[in-house]
Order: C-alpha cells, then sequence, then structure tokens
C-alpha cells in the first residue's frame, strides 16, 4: 500500500500526516473518508528486514547502532516504502521498537521534516500507564485510573508517586534522548544540555519534595551509598516491567549485551572522573590532557560520541540504568522482566532514577565548583534598569493574589491506541494561567536587544552557593526595549521556552488540525510548569536577570521557539551562547539572592507564594455555570473560582 500524495499544498500535508500514521498505529486505514487524495497501489520494493532485537532499549549500544542503522536504511527509501515497511513490521516486532525506528527515520528522512507524528503515550500506551489503568480504558469504564500504582500509605514515595508518573515527564525524557541519541555524532552542546535538562530535573524534583515536607533526592551511585541497601523499591505495574523490593543491594555483576559486567567497573569509572575533574583535565586516547568544560564533561559521562575517552571513562550513565533495572535478576539466570530503569518513558517513574541522576550531577558540580565564581562585572548590563517583577493569574478575580501561582489537580483524559481506540483518565496537576509584567528602563539613546532570565525557587536561608542549583528555569525571552524609555513587559505562562508546544494528537492529524513548525516531541510538561506548592502557601523566589541578547546570542535576529531551553534547537546551534542555566551554572560571590539583586541592576526578584487549591470550579463567568468535569487543558478565556 502506498501512498500517492506529496507535500506541498494544505490538503496534501494533511493526506501525507494521515497516511503516516500507518507506521504507528495498526488500524489506520490509508482508505479513510478523511484522506480523500491518499490512494494506495501495489509497491515492489524489497521489504527490509527488520533488527534482531528482543527487548529494545536505548540503555544498549549494540541495539542502538542497529536501531538507527535500520532508521538510516529506511529514510533512504520512498516515503510510500518506509511507511509501509514499519506498518508490516508492527506485526511481528515489539511495538516500541517500531515506534522508535519509525521516529528516527521519519525524522531524517527529506519528506519527514514537516510531518506531525502522534506522541508516543498514544502509540505505545504499555510504556506509559500503568496495566489496570489500561484495562479500564480497553472496558470503557468511567472509573478513573489510579496514580502511584505499586505503593502503599506507608511508602513516604508515594507522596510524590502523580508527579513522577505523569505521562508528559515520561514523554519529554524518552523524546529527549530520541534527538540526542549517544550512538550518532553529537549535536551542539549536547553534552552540557545532557547534564543541564537532567539538572532541572532534579531541581524540579526536589521542589516538589519540600513541597510536601520531603528532604532533598540523596545520591546513589558507587561510592555514595552504593554499599548501603537500596531503600527505595518500586512496583511499576506495567506490562514487561518488574517490581524491585525495597532494601535491595546491589549486586556484584549484571548481564548486558550477552556480557557479564562487574559492578565495581562503575567505580572504577567514577574514581577516573572525579581524579579528572580535580585536576582540571580530560586524557584523551593518545595521553593529551585536555581542558574540561561542561560540554566534554556531559558527553563523557553519558559516554556519547563525543566522549573524550570512553576506553579510560567507560558508559557510566548508561550502566548506572541497567545495573538498577537488573537488582532483582542481575544475570538473568530466572528470566525475571527489567525494572522501568531499563526504559527512558519508564526511568523517572521509579525513585531511584533521580538518586542515580544526583550522582551523576555531583560529577557536574565537582566541576561546577572550580569555575570562577561570578561577580558583579560578569552578571551587569550597562544602562539597562530592572525595576520589578510581579504575577498575576490571568483570570484576576476576587480570592487571587498578586505574586502568587495557583496550582490544582485535575482529572485529565487521554486517548490512545492499544491497538484499538480508548480512553484513560489521570490525575494530573496544572495551575491557573498566569502572566509576569516587568518594569524596566533601558537609560542608553539606543534601542537595546534584552534576553529575560526568568527563574523560581524554594525560600531558604540557604547561601547561595548551596542553593543556586535549585533554581529552576520558568522561561527565557527577548524583548526591544527603546532607547530612554522605561516600559513594562509582559508574558503568559503558554509562551514558555521550557515547555513543550501544544502536541498534535491522532485525531487532530484525521481532522487536519496540524501544525507548520517542527517538533521533536521534547519540552517539559506544560501542566508541570509551576510546582505542586502548599495549600498553607509555600513560599517562593522570582528571580530574573535581563541580559544583552545582541552580545548573548548566537543570531540575534532569530527567535527563541519552543522548549529550546531543555531541548535546544531542531538540527541548528543552542542559541544562547551564556552557559546553560546562567547565572546559577556556577557560584558566584553573592552571599544571597537579595544582594545580587542590589549590586546587580539589570536584576530583580520577588517574594511570590505557591498555593495549593483543594479544588477548583471552572465558570464561564464567576460563579455561575459551574462545570464539574474538570478536565484537560485549561480553555481559553476561563475563570478560575476558589471553592473553600
Amino acid at each position: 500500500m502506498a501512498c500517492k500524495c506529496k507535500p506541498g499544498s494544505r490538503q496534501l500535508d494533511h493526506q501525507l500526516n494521515v497516511f503516516v500514521l500507518r507506521a504507528f498505529l495498526e488500524n489506520t486505514d490509508c482508505s479513510d473518508s478523511s484522506t480523500n487524495g491518499c490512494s494506495t497501489s501495489g509497491s515492489n520494493h524489497e521489504i527490509l528486514s527488520p533488527p534482531e532485537i528482543s527487548t529494545f532499549h536505548v540503555f544498549d549500544e549494540r541495539q542502538m547502532k542497529l536501531a538507527h542503522d535500520k532508521a538510516r536504511m529506511l529514510s533512504r527509501h520512498p516515503l510510500e516504502d518506509l511507511v509501509e515497511t514499519l506498518s508490516l513490521w508492527r506485526r511481528t516486532v515489539e511495538p516500541s521498537l517500531v515506534d522508535y525506528i519509525a521516529r528516527i527515520a521519519l525524522w531524517k528522512h527529506p519528506e519527514g521534516k514537516g510531518l506531525n507524528l502522534p506522541p508516543a503515550y498514544q502509540t505505545v500506551p504499555h510504556r506509559y500507564f500503568d496495566t489496570h489503568s489500561l484495562s479500564l480504558g480497553v472496558r470503557g469504564t468511567a472509573q478513573e485510573g489510579e496514580g502511584g500504582e505499586g505503593y502503599s500509605y506507608l511508602d513516604p514515595e508515594f507522596n510524590l508517586s502523580w508527579w513522577r508518573e505523569d505521562p508528559g515527564l515520561a514523554l519529554h525524557h524518552h523524546n529527549w534522548h530520541i534527538y540526542y541519541p549517544y550512538t550518532e555524532p553529537v549535536r551542539d552542546r549536547q553534552g552540557e544540555l545532557f547534564a543541564y535538562m537532567h539538572e532541572q530535573m532534579l531541581a524540579r524534583y526536589d521542589f516538589e519534595r519540600l513541597a510536601v515536607g520531603m528532604a532533598r533526592v540523596c545520591s546513589f551511585g558507587p561510592g555514595w551509598s552504593w554499599g548501603k541497601p537500596l531503600k527505595e523499591g518500586y512496583n511499576p505495574r506495567m506490562a514487561g516491567l518488574s517490581f524491585r523490593p525495597s532494601q535491595l543491594e546491589i549486586p556484584e555483576s549484571f548481564r548486558k549485551e550477552g556480557c557479564l559486567i562487574f559492578t565495581d567497573l562503575l567505580n572504577q569509572h567514577k574514581d577516573v572522573l572525579f581524579y579528572s575533574v580535580a585536576r582540571g583535565y580530560l586524557e584523551s586516547p593518545d595521553g593529551a590532557k585536555q581542558d574540561i568544560t561542561m560540554n566534554k564533561l556531559g558527553n563523557t559521562v553519558e559516554a556519547n560520541m563525543g566522549s573524550v575517552n570512553k576506553m579510560l571513562y567507560g558508559n557510566l550513565h548508561n550502566n548506572g540504568h541497567c545495573v538498577i533495572a537488573a537488582m532483582n535478576d542481575p544475570d538473568g539466570r530466572f528470566g525475571v522482566d527489567p525494572g522501568p530503569m531499563l526504559f527512558t518513558e519508564t526511568a523517572p517513574r521509579d525513585p531511584s532514577f533521580f538518586r542515580w541522576h544526583k550522582f551523576c550531577d555531583a560529577i557536574f558540580e565537582a566541576h561546577r565548583v572550580n569555575l570562577k565564581p561570578y561577580s558583579e562585572q560578569d552578571l551587569r548590563v550597562s544602562d539597562i534598569t530592572l525595576a520589578s517583577v510581579s504575577v498575576e493569574t490571568e483570570q484576576s478575580k476576587e480570592g487571587y493574589e498578586t505574586d502568587s501561582f495557583y496550582t490544582f489537580m485535575e482529572t485529565r483524559e487521554y486517548t490512545v491506541y492499544a491497538p484499538q481506540k480508548s480512553v484513560i483518565k489521570k490525575e494530573v496537576l496544572n495551575h491557573v494561567p498566569f502572566k509576569y509584567k516587568l518594569k524596566i528602563r533601558n537609560n542608553s539613546k539606543k534601542s537595546a536587544l534584552v534576553v529575560f532570565r526568568v527563574f523560581l525557587a524554594p525560600s531558604s536561608l540557604e547561601p547561595l552557593e548551596q542553593w543556586r542549583n535549585m533554581f529552576v528555569e520558568l522561561d527565557k525571552f527577548v524583548e526591544t526595549v527603546e532607547g530612554e524609555s522605561e516600559v513594562e513587559v509582559t508574558r503568559t505562562d503558554e509562551e514558555s521556552s521550557v515547555i513543550l508546544p501544544p502536541e498534535v494528537t491522532v485525531q487532530d492529524i484525521l481532522e487536519g488540525r496540524t501544525s507548520q513548525v517542527p517538533r521533536c516531541g521534547c519540552g517539559w510538561p506544560r501542566n508541570l510548569l509551576i510546582p505542586r506548592g502548599s495549600p498553607c502557601s509555600m513560599e517562593a523566589v522570582l528571580f530574573v536577570l535581563a541580559t544583552d541578547w545582541s552580545e548573548d546570542a548566537v543570531n540575534p535576529l532569530e527567535a527563541l521557539p519552543g522548549s529550546v531551553s531543555y531541548c535546544g534547537k531542531v538540527n541548528d546551534l543552542y542559541p544562547d551562547k551564556r552557559p546553560m542555566g546562567f547565572p546559577f551554572d556556577r557560584n558566584s560571590t553573592f552571599a544571597d539572592i537579595e544582594t545580587l539583586v542590589k549590586e546587580v541592576p539589570n536584576s530583580c526578584s520577588a517574594k511570590v507564594h505557591i498555593i495549593h487549591l483543594n479544588s477548583v470550579t471552572q465558570a464561564t463567568e464567576p460563579n455561575q455555570g459551574k462545570d464539574e468535569s474538570n478536565k484537560g487543558d485549561v480553555p481559553e478565556k476561563t475563570s478560575f473560582v476558589l471553592v473553600n
């Protein structure tokens, strides 16, 4: 079956997007009424054989190379043949493997640049939802799937199961690793972005832990509590995954790629990495000393193709995932399914994911503290004064206060295809829409291109050098400020540079609601932009630094697209020349944020509150037309009324 349609007009682009769904869904018929111009015909091309992989995961280098080789070969075929081959593979090959190859092949294909691909939670839902929720969706029952499957209320980690198991979080982490594969030539600043993106995941997780009265996550890795049992257990109750009891010890060896690997090897690689960081250089295979940068260190820890010396520094990050996933059957003698740490979609569900990445971040932090601290001169921009920043809800009604974020839990419906269409209901976090208001003055006679860097952190009495890695990036955007003027800049939460642009679902594609903007599917979940906070109000600090974009930008004329902060630009250079996380990417000479703001006029801060609402009524007008369903994204012009 082949689709006789080429991109060009809006109608033909719609037909092409619908046709490509055949690579992801078994029941998508090319002769559907919505695909008028998408005709079918026989094809005489030779069908490629699928890769021989039993349980595919990205932390196995051999499997990754096989999958990417197949994707590369498919991308050289006509699009019709590519889709037909993937459609045939879906009948016999593991769905998650076909889905992975499909996304890579279509991304590489000359005709695939403008395609809209459905989110993976729709096409491989068993990697995003537990079996209980999937069975309820298939039966069509109205009962809501339970979050936190596998926990008891005796387990303190249950308090954050709703956050770790958010489908958007899994989608972000999975898509990041799809488009930054470690077996392909490295993209611009990939190593630095690997470190920064995971550091931000940790900061956001710690923020959520503090909000529910839990301590920040502790490292778990070789030399960092690895000699003690892992106190956190986890039962995902997902197809193809096993549970891990609490108090399990790291095994002496584990099986990977058919070979036994002794875990002491990871300890040796850790020692060599810390040794190199302490001396300020990495050693290449020829013995040459290379000055350490965050990008080189990130490449080496991830063990991608940019690693300075893979033989010396090993495959630390990936092997850590594998050994934790294999803890309950290290050598495979009992045929037990792996744990969730083996797959990028499921790893963030497991509390051990954050403990492992806290260990990886300790390596990066050892480098950060060696960097020269920022001084006033490093942060100051002459002629620019940032007077204030404030936060207002988009629906400013009675009961809502300025400089407060409001969050709530809502029941969201996810339509999935497994393989038949079904609907899963899940309770997720969301927030009342808001906007920033910044007052800025340009004292120069010339107009200034200013980039605003917006961060949020829990309030603390800790010194800034101990608390700087708690600042989560909320936004980064550029505005032109005319000379000798004072203006108020407004920015909404929907425009954030960290969140995933609105997703294009299967139903959107079938009905022609697609996007012309290239997208990789990577980006922080929109509903998790603001941490949960507390019903009693959690105090936080909102910080903004305004710098000169004409100096900071790779290309000042290009706009900052979608989810650029955590995911970079599609097939292009990372647009900001400053270190990722600037100005919190290293220590500074300031004791606290108050001192920084006092000495750097182009910065400002505000004390804000994050209030978690027990319930929210959505209404077209305050106190009228109550809508108890409270499902899906918050519609435009929706008012929020506090319910006592």
